[in-house]
């Protein structure tokens, strides 16, 4: 009989295991889950680089703009160069274009300018991200 009752209890034990190993197992991959965000870079006339258009990058949920570019980079081997100096990086270069004084990379989501730091800014299923480079003019001269 006392075989009998370890035996059962084993089972028990077993079942209540083998359980919550499977919750904790979906929990993880909700966790984890990816989104399809849209990329599109457009690199300056005078470049040679060729522009990047609606490119699907996986990322995972609750990534930023910056997260997206940055996957893409690493997917494509494509140089993405941050300035992390400041409290956000700053994009300062995507495939060897060069931020400068007057020009520098800038985005858009969802065809909106956004003033958020691209690390701050989360982004969503289904979101378009549009990178280019923008030259602009001291009003001073």
């Amino acid at each position: 009989m006392k075989k009998l009752s370890v035996f059962i209890v084993s089972l028990i034990l077993m079942f209540t295991m083998v359980s919550c190993g499977s919750d904790n197992d979906t929990n993880t991959n909700s966790q984890t889950s990816n989104i399809t965000v849209t990329l599109d870079i457009d690199f300056p006339d005078n470049s040679e680089a060729q522009d990047v258009d609606d490119v699907k990058v996986n990322v995972p949920e609750k990534s930023s703009v910056l997260d997206v570019l940055t996957t893409y980079g690493e997917e494509n081997n494509v140089d993405i160069i941050l300035d992390e100096k400041s409290e956000s990086p700053y994009v300062t270069s995507i495939n060897n274009i060069k931020a400068t004084n007057d020009s520098g990379w800038v985005y858009e989501l969802n065809d909106e300018a956004v003033m958020e730091p691209a690390d701050q800014c989360t982004v969503q299923e289904g979101d378009k991200i549009d990178w280019s480079f923008e030259t602009w003019s001291d009003d001073n001269d």
